[in-house]
């Protein structure tokens, strides 16, 4: 059984595999650094990137991986489904490379780009589950009543929407060719980024009555904009997607939780898979090997030792037992 382990026999067999659709989000919101590991900050972003890379180590032979990033309203899927063993060294190569110097455009419509992710998961594979890594800011803020719906049935795709980042606000850094931090972005800049976008429709009259001031801009109004340079987890928005989609909503608070999510029973697919044998061999092969050593060794003076030292513990386990109930009768 050794020798046959030498040359690596595989054979197709059924096994429980994932087929997973990674989409991170590459804003600037992104890149806030309010996560602590081995006493060092690192960004959203990053953490996003060392989770997917841990879930990818951690999916048996047979699953397959398709990676995508979004910004703006879109997701770019960057990667189709691939056999994860097969192709893991250009899937973790092509994670760890996601930046967010890719987006394509500065604004961030959380909503769209979900929807936009499960739209496009059919089409990768009748068993492909959506993994969405985001902090759930919308930028420039939208007003709600303006927000789209969702056109699918929720609970059509399963997955998880993952909220990355702390619910406390923080400032969202501006970065230089090197990733240094060049400055933050200031409550006057956002403002007049937030000035366009999706508009709220009032009547002349409401408008003469000075509901609205005609110079601004078509935001979602001032009070929705004075945080808006400021950046948390926002759950609220996140679990009313969730409940929209159908999609678990979790909170990422280490890099190794999102394993366990993907490896879930409930996102199980069973499909013939190339399998490794070594471990269905090396199992079998270790209990000869204790059997003959068992054997071979059974009536040396050092396992009769053995023997008579467990035999005594045994004993005194017992009597121990007996004195005790004993006095509990009394």
């Amino acid at each position: 059984m050794l020798t046959i382990i030498l040359f690596r026999p595989h054979l197709m067999l059924p096994n429980r595999v994932y087929d997973w659709y990674f989409v991170v989000d590459i804003t600037q919101s992104m890149n806030v650094p309010d996560y602590q590991v081995t006493g060092k900050s690192i960004s959203r972003l990053q953490m996003a990137k060392q989770s997917i890379r841990k879930t990818l180590s951690a999916l048996p032979c047979g699953s397959q991986v398709a990676l995508g990033m979004f910004t703006e309203r879109n997701v770019v899927n960057v990667v189709e489904p691939v056999e994860v063993c097969a192709h893991y060294a250009a899937l973790d190569q092509t994670v760890a490379s996601m930046d967010w110097r890719m987006a394509w455009a500065a604004d961030s419509f959380i909503a769209h780009g979900l929807y936009n992710a499960l739209e496009q998961a059919p089409e990768l594979g009748k068993q492909i589950r959506v993994m969405f890594f985001t902090d759930g800011q919308q930028a420039p803020p939208a007003n709600p009543k303006y927000m789209p719906g969702y056109a699918g049935k929720p609970g059509d795709v399963q997955g998880y929407l993952v909220g990355m980042g702390k619910p406390v606000a923080r400032k969202i850094p501006k970065l230089d060719e090197k990733n240094g931090v060049s400055g933050y972005w200031e409550q006057e800049e956002v403002q007049r980024f937030g000035n366009f976008g999706m508009a709220e429709t009032l009547s002349v009259l409401a408008m003469e009555q000075g509901q609205h001031d005609r110079n601004a801009g078509h935001g979602p109004g001032t009070n929705l904009l004075n945080n808006a340079h400021l950046s948390a987890l926002d759950e609220q928005n996140l679990q009313r997607l969730a409940d929209t989609t159908g999609l678990n909503y979790v909170r990422l608070e280490q890099s190794g939780q999102s394993s366990g999510w993907a490896t879930g029973l409930g996102m199980t697919a069973w499909r013939w898979a190339d399998t490794d044998l070594r471990p269905w061999l090396a199992v079998p092969a270790i209990v000869c090997w204790l059997a003959y050593l068992l054997l071979t060794f059974a009536g040396s003076r050092w396992v009769k030792w053995l023997a008579r030292r467990w035999s005594g513990l045994r004993s005194l386990k017992l009597l121990s037992k007996q004195q005790i109930l004993s006095k509990q009768q009394v």
